[in-house]
């Protein structure tokens, strides 16, 4: 693809977020989803691989019915007050309709079907655009108009997908899929503490960007494509095992890295709000995927014998040796952030 037409189609991508986000009228709201989607699709198609196409096709359906669905809740309401504008009240059907196209978008269960097997058939930059950017919109839309959507159902469905995002991503050796269902489960979290309060779900999307982002940047870099690939990273450098076991263990949650503020300030909000079943259910979940971040430490850090038995085919990972110095500069600040940004964190929590 052309240079300039993957600019223009990047800037198309970001002007639909920011149209979605300044907006106050539903229409304006779904022309600004869909330009977004648009954009994308054919930077999803730009290798043209059989797999490449099945999961943008996959992505556009999926895309398609969520912004119909909003569409539709958008006409039941103006059909009922006369306005389109997003501060008029919504009746229950456009509630729920509503809340099923956001839970599409975000890929939260039940509806989070599509999401594995569309990252799985794309390459790291645009799985990382799909994780990241095209969540921004649909979780700014949750964020400002809460009272628009089926709380009860949306935290509901933020519950499973702690579960399922845990227990999914138990059995799986590709890292796209664990990436996948790792996104699934923040979500979940990130949707939750939403309703109890926006701006602590609002750090929360922002520390979960930039580690997703230093993950997916790493796996780009490194070409790690399965669990056995992890194996050799060792041999390229003798920092790049510690790189990804600390990036992997923040995106999973433990102490003292950035991404354990992501669960504290969730459970300190929802215990603070004396939910402390739910705050169980979730550390539960957490606890589940907790498992496959450590087996990603694991296999990363299992350089020598015994060794695992996927790494048999590691010599066919054709690793790149050179990276560009924007990405360079860019992953070295986003691992930065990811792993030691503990310190600037907290005075954000305590001004909100």
């Amino acid at each position: 693809m052309h240079r300039l037409t993957s600019l223009f189609l990047a800037v198309s991508i970001i002007l639909g977020t920011f149209i979605v986000v300044s907006s106050e009228n539903w229409f304006i709201i779904w022309t600004g989803l869909e330009l977004s989607t648009l954009a994308l699709i054919p930077l999803l198609c730009a290798n043209f691989t059989p797999r490449n196409v099945e999961a943008a096709i996959k992505y556009f359906l999926i895309q398609a019915i969520s912004a119909a669905l909003i569409l539709n809740s958008a006409l039941i309401n103006a059909w009922f007050f006369g306005s389109w504008s997003i501060l008029c009240p919504t009746n229950p059907v456009s509630t729920i309709s509503l809340s099923i196209a956001l839970a599409f978008k975000l890929g939260l269960a039940p509806c989070h079907f599509w999401f594995p097997d569309v990252l799985q058939g794309l390459p790291f930059i645009q799985g990382l655009i799909i994780s990241t950017w095209q969540k921004i919109a649909p979780l700014i839309l949750l964020f400002s108009f809460s009272q628009l959507v089926n709380s009860n159902l949306l935290i509901l469905a933020g519950l499973i997908s702690v579960v399922v995002g845990g227990w999914g991503g138990l059995n799986q050796t590709q890292v796209r899929k664990i990436l996948a269902f790792s996104s699934i489960g923040h979500m979940g979290w990130i949707v939750i503490t939403s309703f109890y309060s926006t701006n602590v779900a609002l750090i929360m999307l922002f520390i979960y960007l930039v580690i997703n982002t230093s993950i997916f940047l790493l796996a780009e870099h490194l070409n790690i494509f399965t669990l056995g690939h992890l194996n050799i990273t060792s041999y390229l450098s003798p920092n790049t095992p510690a790189l990804v076991i600390i990036t992997i263990l923040s995106l999973g949650g433990l102490p003292p890295l950035t991404g354990f503020m992501i669960k504290f300030f969730s459970l300190s909000t929802l215990i603070g709000n004396s939910f402390i079943i739910l705050s169980s259910l979730l550390i539960l979940g957490s606890l589940l995927s907790l498992f496959f971040y450590l087996r990603i430490a694991f296999n990363t850090s299992l350089s020598l014998f015994p060794q695992h038995i996927l790494s048999l085919s590691s010599w066919r990972n054709n690793t790149k040796t050179s990276i560009l110095p924007a990405k360079t500069w860019f992953l070295s600040v986003a691992f930065t952030v990811s792993t030691i940004g503990i310190p600037i964190i907290p005075p954000l929590y305590m001004n909100i």
